[in-house]
């Protein structure tokens, strides 16, 4: 049975590595295992830098009037784990607020016409600030106390990070895995999923992280495996790597979801967007022939226009999907940010597989309003906690409130920012991106790229003849400064 549509109304660390045991660590040199003399971070070895002052802790996020009683519903969740409120309000981390807030709800409304698309002429380029902390906080620094000064916006410090690497008899990743943060008493926190490269993150001040807060990590088939964590593990950063002693099997299952701003400055680019993404999900198949694929998206613009959100749910059948989201148009608009905020909520509302690489690729070139910007970076966090992978892709002249925001919610969630460029001459011009280094490519091939590194947890680059130029010392995505890998 075909789906149907449904819209919104307006609305120098060590390396620890734990054993396949239950383990508990009283600090950092008594994990079971051996400690390194540098910190190993997304694979590479690192070594931490000293931190910088950062500025001052950005306020909490809005609360909301629906705020109260509590938390994300156990089946929905990474790992089970619900907020109990154990810690208050003025102590919980962003990550804990965004989730005692977090509410569902549901309501419809119709659609318009759509100019024939062309297919494989979109070039673009993309940054991974996953890959390099030590510049993602240049960039705060940078523009927090610039062009973005007067805003409430989050300051995410990943230079001192602490990375959770799950592997394992083998050495290799364990994705999916499920993690889950605790306080010094065994209160919950938040939830987290390792990628399919079997990482996740957790930023201490950000995250109010205090020594003697534990993590556990479970896997189906392991025994759970618990560290403490110490005031030296939170001073330096570094990784900490829990090894489950089992054999894991590779992912086979992934949710794409497209998040589309449709408002009338997309007008020139949405007809190509739409072709660039159709054909992708058949090559990414291809090269993945176990791969059990769904998609679904979701079309937003913003209150006074015909419709808030509009989406259409997740389905194998992607002949259907590609029918409907052919059907879909650029209208509306007016004042330049949309509703952002929505579409990402309606985006959580989803039903994404437990065990599949989950990913919401997020096209738009607006910012949200400003008085919703808490509510959009909440989604983010919550998007965090599911393990659900936000891969932005900015279009036209996308402002640098945008960019900020679909940069820090791609690199706490894992994606990548894509940035569509000039190089192809078709649309409004595109804003250059504050970035340090990157490559220029097709579209097309750039998103399959992206969607088949985060299924295989390894990282795919172009060949060669697919690079059309070259901006900056790019090594694999990380920047290099002066010969330097700076990462």
């Amino acid at each position: 049975m075909k789906p149907t549509f449904r819209s919104m109304g307006v609305a120098g660390a060590a390396l620890i590595i734990l054993a396949g045991c239950e383990t508990t660590s009283g600090t950092s040199g008594e994990a079971a295992g051996s400690e390194v003399g540098s910190a190993d971070v997304g694979g590479e070895p690192v070594a931490p830098s000293p931190p910088g002052p950062p500025p001052a802790p950005p306020p909490p996020p809005v609360i909301r009037s629906d705020t109260g009683a509590v938390a994300a519903e156990a089946g929905a969740m990474a790992d089970e784990v619900v907020v109990t409120g154990s810690r208050s309000l003025k102590t919980a981390s962003p990550t804990e607020r965004a989730l005692s807030e977090f509410k569902e709800d549901r309501s419809i409304e119709p659609e318009v016409e759509q100019p024939e698309p062309q297919a494989g002429l979109l070039t673009a380029g993309d940054y991974d600030d996953v890959l390099n902390p030590d510049l993602y906080k240049a960039y705060l620094d940078k523009v927090l106390q610039d062009e973005l000064s007067g805003k409430k916006l989050p300051y995410v410090d990943a230079n001192r990070r602490i990375g959770i690497k799950v592997v394992d008899r083998l050495g290799k990743p364990v994705p999916l895995a499920k993690i889950s943060l605790t306080t010094a008493e065994g209160d919950p926190m938040f939830p987290l999923r390792t990628g399919a490269d079997g990482m996740a993150y957790i930023y201490p001040s950000y995250d109010v992280i205090e020594a003697g807060m534990k993590i556990t990590v479970a896997s189906d088939g392991a025994r759970k495996i618990t560290h403490r964590l110490s005031q030296e593990r939170l001073d330096l950063g570094g990784t900490v790597t829990f090894d489950l002693s089992k054999d894991i099997k590779t992912v086979q299952k992934l949710d794409l979801l497209l998040t589309i701003d449709a408002t009338g400055s997309m007008g020139d680019e949405m007809s190509y967007l739409q072709a660039e993404l159709l054909g992708i999900l058949e090559r990414v198949r291809e090269s993945n022939s176990e791969l059990d694929i769904r998609a679904g998206f979701i079309v937003y613009r913003d209150e006074g226009d015909a419709y808030v959100v509009k989406d259409y749910p997740f389905t194998d059948d992607l002949s259907a999907f590609e029918a409907e989201l052919a059907d879909q148009s650029a209208r509306g608009g007016g004042d330049f940010p949309e509703a952002m905020h929505d579409a990402l909520s309606a985006g959580l509302k989803f039903d994404w597989r437990d065990d599949a690489v989950k990913v919401n690729m997020l096209v738009a070139d607006a910012p949200p309003h400003d008085e919703h910007i808490p509510e959009t970076w909440d989604s983010g966090l919550i998007s965090r906690t599911r393990g659900i992978h936000i891969v932005p892709l900015a279009a036209s002249g996308v402002d640098k409130t945008a960019e900020f925001l679909m940069r820090g919610m791609a690199q706490i969630t894992g994606g990548r920012y894509l940035f569509l460029t000039d190089d192809s001459g078709i649309g409004n011009p595109h804003a250059e991106p504050t970035v340090d280094c990157y490559v220029v490519t097709r579209l097309d091939g750039l998103v399959q790229r992206v969607l088949e590194s985060l299924v295989s947890g390894v990282r795919v680059e172009p060949d060669g003849e697919e690079v059309i130029r070259t901006v900056g010392n790019y090594r694999a995505g990380v920047c290099q400064i002066d010969g330097q890998d700076i990462s």
